[in-house]
């Protein structure tokens, strides 16, 4: 999966404007005349009461109950919305509505229904209601992201033209950027975000190389199993970046995880389960699929059953383990389908743990010895530990920025990813429900003093490791003693008669690379050697070696073979052809730019550093980096 959304299409769709025109006939002290036994046409917008469950519809008053079109009893619960299309019988109300999906009309008893103030411009109550809010003019849509950043208004208006009935409310975190971020990424003793590496795929480049990594060894300490290893400070500052999750899919790590009845249903929590054990399957011994079983937990615990599903699914995998099965021989017979007490810990008996929080009497029906005692309590946990504290998205329950009474604490997941992972099963279940075009809210945070633009997500490019293992001068000694530190700068002293010496160096990581070696012809004075690192991933560490022959007094002299990288003549980001790339080739691409020296096809392949066809400020950028260590042209 590719996370980095950055490079999707931006470009804006054309607006389509619907327009609903309402028409709403009232009595003041106005006369209307109404031809005898003809009822005016309704259209009065409601909700099923707030504490209402398993609401049957009749298809008259006091009638049949109604199913819908796969032959299942309709139940309505608190929240529900419905437009009253006739109220002349006081006892049963002829109402409209959707459920999973489609539109409906049938009774309902009166007494079970509210109707809703239209003073805040309407909306859906619930979420699956039959009159959605009438799309914003661009005026009052451009209003209600005022708050929000500049930098996120492009990527809110492209989501706007695609569904203009998504609404954006911005959560003011009251933290700054800088704060956020150094109260995130991982610390000695405090491992908040990691990622999930393999031999097939090591991500040495997003592993932290400031917690868990020894860089002599050129090797990291894992913090739950062989496989989970603390993310570097970039790939965390990325995740944490709103504006990395606002497109059409990836926005749903801000989607509100309460149960929105009518809005989430079974057959959508089934597109989330496809592919894994729980697909239209019954748990051993119960007369509910896991769906359905997951469905009762939402209407009991409050909480999406898109979220229930997603969370599990991510959690268990396709295939399960003992924490859905109830064979582990520590814990027979016990479940804990969200992982919930399932702390880290080295040896990777993170799922026992689990098992041990599940089986003990507690909260949340515990012990949960069933599936169904299992999935209902840990929603139960899911809405009162979190959603109920304020932590009610994907973000927030990665991220705490929002429950102010464990700020950067009580953060349910570990894998810096997962929110990014979660909210795609959560998005393909309303896309197959048709359901994308509905009124949705999504909460995004907000920090003081961000930066101008998205961060970039890090590169997974290789090993980072640029340190030297080993730095000699034949003959002589460093001055300090070479180790194998942060410590960059090393000098020594050669007598006025020596002409040359003969530099040495290897690297920690044998995939690194090493300029600035070999027979260094010495001036009089002080000579300073420049020695540069390039990790596999890119990034370079300089060494300088200041060699003082005879008197110091008697000048610098720079021995420098790597003034901004020796490439093959004439290869990307070469523009001048001198085989380097330095603030030469910068300065050209600046005059291709604004016209003054022409745009050839040659020209175009050396300079055209991002691929995407045309040399713009973002090649002078890339160039750049690459001169400062910030980032390596292929």
């Amino acid at each position: 999966m590719n996370n980095n959304r950055k490079d999707k299409d931006m470009s804006l769709r054309k607006r389509i404007t619907a327009y609903i025109i309402i028409f709403i006939i009232s009595f003041s002290s106005v006369w209307v005349f109404v031809p005898e036994n003809t009822a005016l046409a309704l259209t009065i917008k409601a909700e099923i009461t707030s504490g209402t469950t398993y609401l049957r519809v009749r298809n008259s008053p006091g009638g049949d109950i109604m199913s819908d079109s796969s032959g299942n009893t309709i139940f309505l619960n608190g929240g529900h919305s419905v437009v009253i299309k006739d109220n002349s019988n006081s006892a049963w109300y002829k109402v409209k509505f959707k459920y999973n999906g489609e539109s409906y009309t049938g009774y309902v008893s009166s007494q079970y229904v509210t109707e809703v103030s239209d003073d805040n411009g309407g909306g859906d109550n619930g979420g699956g209601g039959y009159v959605p809010d009438v799309p914003t003019s661009d005026v009052d849509f451009e209003s209600s992201i005022s708050s929000f950043p500049e930098s996120y208004r492009p990527y809110l208006r492209h989501l706007h033209d695609m569904y203009p009935y998504w609404q954006f409310k911005p959560i003011n975190t009251g933290i700054s950027w800088d704060t956020l971020v150094d109260n995130e990424i991982n610390k000695p003793g405090a491992i908040k975000s990691m990622i999930y590496c393999t031999s097939y795929a090591p991500h040495y480049n997003w592993r932290s190389t400031t917690v868990g990594y020894n860089i002599k060894t050129d090797t990291w300490s894992y913090f739950d199993g062989p496989y989970w290893y603390a993310a570097s400070d970039d790939l965390v500052k990325y995740y944490l970046d709103p504006r990395t999750y606002l497109y059409e899919d990836y926005i749903f790590v801000f989607e509100s995880l309460s149960y929105q009845a009518g809005m989430q249903n079974e057959s959508g929590v089934e597109a989330i389960l496809a592919g894994s054990f729980m697909s239209h399957a019954y748990p051993e011994g119960s007369p509910y699929t896991y769906a359905q079983i997951i469905m009762s937990a939402a209407e009991q615990s409050g909480v999406s059953p898109y979220h229930i599903a997603s969370r599990i699914r991510l959690e268990m995998g396709a295939e399960g383990g003992i924490c859905t099965f109830g064979n582990s021989t520590s814990y027979p017979g016990i479940y804990n389908f969200y992982n919930i007490g399932a702390f880290e810990s080295a040896d990777g008996s993170a799922a026992l743990n689990g098992l041990a929080w599940a089986a003990s009497e507690g909260s949340y029906g515990r012990p949960w010895n069933s599936v169904s005692k299992s999935i209902v309590g840990g929603a139960q946990f899911l809405g009162a530990s979190y959603i109920s504290l304020g932590q009610d998205t994907l973000y927030t329950q990665k991220f705490n920025v929002t429950n102010t009474g464990n700020l950067f604490w009580h953060q349910y997941m570990s894998a810096v990813q997962a929110p990014a992972v979660e909210c795609l099963t959560n998005y393909e279940a309303y896309r197959d429900n048709n359901l994308l075009g509905s009124t949705m809210v999504f909460k995004i945070p907000v920090y003081s003093d961000m930066p101008s633009q998205a961060v970039s997500k890090p590169a997974d490019s290789g090993n980072p490791n640029n340190y030297l293992a080993e730095l000699n001068v034949s003959g002589y000694t460093l001055t300090p003693s070479f180790a194998v530190n942060n410590k960059t700068k090393y000098s020594l002293i050669v007598p006025e008669s020596l002409e040359s010496i003969t530099v040495s160096a290897r690297p920690v990581n044998g995939n690194a690379s090493v300029k600035g070696t070999g027979t260094k012809q010495l001036k009089k004075g002080t000579n300073v050697i420049n020695i540069t690192v390039t990790a596999q991933s890119g990034s370079t560490r300089n060494y300088k070696l200041s060699v003082v022959r005879g008197d110091a007094g008697s000048g610098t002299n720079i021995i420098d073979d790597d003034d901004g990288g020796d490439v093959v003549a004439g290869s990307k980001g070469d523009l001048n052809g001198d085989g380097k790339i330095s603030a030469i080739d910068i300065v050209k691409i600046q005059r291709i730019i604004v016209g003054l020296d022409a745009l050839t096809d040659d020209v175009l392949a050396r300079g055209d550093l991002n691929g995407d066809g045309k040399i713009s400020a973002i090649d002078v950028v890339k160039l750049q980096r690459h001169i400062v260590g910030l980032e390596l042209i292929q």
